[in-house]
């Protein structure tokens, strides 16, 4: 197995990993908050095994580029809280069609998402903007981006207008996976379940592109076999969903 570091736009971390150099699907993997590309290295090996070109990046004021935003976040109160991760998502986004623009170029297709908690709001957020983006699978995550406290500040209604939950007709426009934990205290369950059932029942020719599975015995930090289950879930749709012989 071959593995490249690099700097897309002279600024963002890549970790590349892939079992050939030949061009082929490449699934870009989204870590979670406070984490890194390198904490989602046994990740990116199976989807390297399973024949797919997996690429992970630090996200902005992660990893490589960690600084004062990041670690001043557990003193913030729930709002200010809630309003710093969606800059972080807004900030995030365009940096992965970035990304994209490198593995295309590279010769790598078709384009999948995979993100985890903060990077699987991330993920949904690209899919939206970026119909390149051939599959997306979210882990622990939400289109919706409404505090879990309810508490909707101007700044958060204004930052609130991005989100996926709003443009269904992008999000889901290509093959979406959302997995969810059924105790999560962080990410509310309901959100990524009633996305999916509004799919279903009012957009019938998206909601055949969406799948979903919530886990009721997982909170945020999964058990696991919970969390064994779910990556073989995702593995196995983006292998479906983006591998070409």
């Amino acid at each position: 197995m071959q593995s490249h570091r690099f700097h897309v736009d002279g600024h963002i971390p890549v970790l590349k990993v892939h079992h050939e150099p030949r061009p082929g699907p490449a699934v870009i993997v989204l870590h979670g908050l406070f984490s890194n590309a390198d904490a989602q290295r046994g990740e990116l090996d199976a989807l390297a095994t399973w024949g797919m070109a997996a690429v992970g990046m630090d996200a902005p004021h992660h990893g490589a580029r960690r600084d004062g935003w990041l670690d001043g976040m557990p003193s913030l109160g729930p709002t200010d809280y809630h309003a710093r991760l969606l800059y972080f998502i807004r900030e995030a986004v365009p940096e992965v069609s970035r990304v994209i623009d490198h593995v295309v170029a590279e010769g790598h297709g078709p384009i999948g998402l995979v993100g985890v908690s903060f990077g699987a709001y991330t993920a949904l957020a690209v899919a939206a903007r970026d119909a390149r983006v051939q599959a997306t699978v979210s882990i622990l995550g939400s289109p919706d981006w409404t505090p879990r406290d309810g508490h909707v500040t101007d700044e958060l209604r204004w930052l609130m207008q991005d989100a996926p939950v709003h443009r269904p007709w992008d999000c889901a426009r290509n093959p979406l996976l959302l997995l969810n934990a059924g105790r999560d205290q962080l990410v509310p369950a309901h959100q990524a379940r009633d996305f999916a059932h509004r799919l279903w029942g009012e957009f019938p020719g998206l909601g055949s592109h969406v799948s979903h599975y919530e886990y009721p015995e997982s909170d945020h930090t999964m058990r696991a076999e919970d969390w064994n289950n779910a990556w073989g879930r995702a593995l196995g749709f983006l292998s479906r969903t983006l591998y070409r012989e």
